[in-house]
């Protein structure tokens, strides 16, 4: 490689990067030519719509026909939007009722199950308390009779065990161990046991389940302390009769028998939350149905036969509004992509890989409105207020980069009177006092800045965004380093 050959970041010749941000910031610059441009547009297209509708003349046949089958179509909608609205009124009460009772029911439910005993026990350590009952009817068979009494043990033993499951005894349980009487439920048994015949041997077998030992004994003392009551009830009812205990224990142990009721429970509150989540999707499903048939009749233009001009004007000028807009758009990206102007310092680094020694205030920057202000003081640009502290700063970088140079020259495609101001501001800085700084015009103008160029110690390249090009700056830097120099850095205007 030639070695005064120019090298450049890859692709910064041959494709350029479209800088979105720029192209965003330069548009918005451009704001009331492009609403001027837009506005003309639109008027333009509302005459031609004024005029056009001025030439149509009387209604037609055709736009009679038209009228009438638009208009049909819109009371269809409107009738279809009512039943909808009846419909929707209707079922949403039913949904709403069925929803209620639901949830209340799986509130019950999940009381319950909270509070429930049979559903906090383990059954693999459930307490167990069991009493073994006699009931002697004195029931005895006639030997040689024909004809015998009927054995009112079955009876007694029934008798005995709805009273001790239900009523008053299971009342005086749930007092017994504090806890509403239907938490009780499943956890005492009452079971009556058989000979081989099927019939009834008098014996009945009571059990009470719980987490802990105490419980259950409470449970089990409060049935038996029923008995008596129960006897006399049963005695003049049935006949008299003997009840004892035979046998009466406690266990730990595993029940497994149970899990199955536990599980029945858990089924109901599943199959509860499955209803509610029905309904739930349901009354969705019936408000987005609502939802639709409002947005169809709601966009839904009732069809007017002699309204339609000032429809048409309307229409013209929003689509010349636009077109013009994006026309004016259109003419200001082509502009941005084609002119090559320099952006910004880092554009300008990006692009060339010069190195930047700072940035100052363009004109163009220091008269800016309040909008383009703005939004160069969003984009970092300087507004001036700064320039002489950042000039000083430029100096110092230059005289830290080149420390022996006594000649400093100053170029670009600025005007001279720019370039002539820009050297003598950075002589009149303390870093660069005793140096020589002096301006010469771009290289490629001028064939007097090639002897400058040749006898310069340090070449600080100026660029301006408004006037200078990307390519004339690559341009300058290739003719420069031909000469044996390099570039020092660059100041851009912004």
């Amino acid at each position: 490689m030639n070695e005064n050959q120019t090298t450049y970041p890859t692709g910064a010749q041959d494709e350029e990067e479209i800088d979105l941000v720029a192209l965003m910031v330069t548009l918005l610059h451009k704001l009331k030519p492009i609403l001027l441009t837009a506005v003309v547009c639109a008027v333009i297209a509302g005459g031609l719509a004024e005029v056009k509708i001025l030439r149509g003349g009387a209604v037609s046949a055709e736009d009679q026909v038209a009228y009438e089958e638009a208009l049909a179509e819109y009371q269809q909608k409107e009738k279809d939007y009512e039943f909808a609205v009846q419909q929707y009124e209707l079922t949403a009460k039913s949904n709403e009722d069925a929803q209620s009772s639901v949830q209340e029911a799986l509130k019950q439910a999940q009381d319950y199950a909270e509070k429930s005993l049979l559903k906090n026990l383990d059954v693999y350590n459930v307490w167990t308390a069991q009493a073994d009952l006699y009931i002697d009817s004195g029931y005895k068979i006639q030997p040689g009779s024909a004809y015998q009494n009927v054995d009112p043990t079955g009876a007694l033993l029934a008798a005995y065990q709805k009273q001790l499951a239900s009523g008053d005894s299971m009342n005086a349980a749930a007092d017994a161990v504090g806890v509403d009487v239907r938490y009780l439920k499943g956890v005492v048994t009452v079971e009556l046991s058989q000979n081989d015949s099927g019939e009834y041997n008098g014996v009945m077998t009571l059990q009470a389940y719980a987490a802990d030992q105490q419980t259950a004994e409470k449970i089990l003392n409060a049935l038996l302390g029923r008995l008596d009551l129960i006897h006399d009830k049963a005695a003049a009812a049935v006949c008299s009769h003997s009840v004892r205990v035979i046998d009466q224990s406690v266990t730990q142990g595993v029940s497994t028998e149970l899990r199955a009721l536990q599980q029945t429970s858990d089924e109901d509150v599943q199959n509860l939350q499955s209803q509610l989540v029905e309904l739930q999707s349901a009354r969705q499903a019936l408000d987005d149905n609502l939802a639709s048939a409002k947005s169809t009749w709601e966009s839904a233009e009732e069809p007017a036969l002699d309204g339609g001009a000032a429809s048409s004007v309307a229409k013209y000028l929003l689509i010349g509004f636009l077109l013009g807009g994006v026309l004016a758009c259109g003419v200001v990206v082509v502009k941005f992509l084609l002119d090559g102007m320099v952006y910004s310092a880092s554009e300008l680094n990006r692009s060339t890989g010069l190195p930047v020694l700072g940035a100052l205030a363009s004109d163009r920057t220091k008269k800016a409105g309040k909008l383009d202000a703005k939004l160069y003081q969003m984009e970092g640009r300087p507004d001036g207020s700064a320039d002489a502290e950042m000039l000083c700063l430029m100096a110092q970088t230059i005289r830290s980069r080149a420390p022996e140079a006594k000649n400093i020259l100053v170029t670009g495609d600025l005007p001279a009177d720019q370039l002539e101001a820009l050297a003598a501001a950075l002589q009149a800085t303390e870093p660069l006092r005793g140096q020589s700084v002096t301006a010469a015009e771009s290289i490629l103008k001028a064939a007097a800045t090639v002897p400058h160029v040749v006898a310069a110690d340090a070449i600080v390249l100026a660029a301006d965004c408004t006037v200078t090009r990307t390519d004339a700056v690559r341009e300058q830097n290739e003719k420069i380093v031909r000469l044996g120099k390099q570039i020092l850095g660059c100041i851009v205007y912004e």
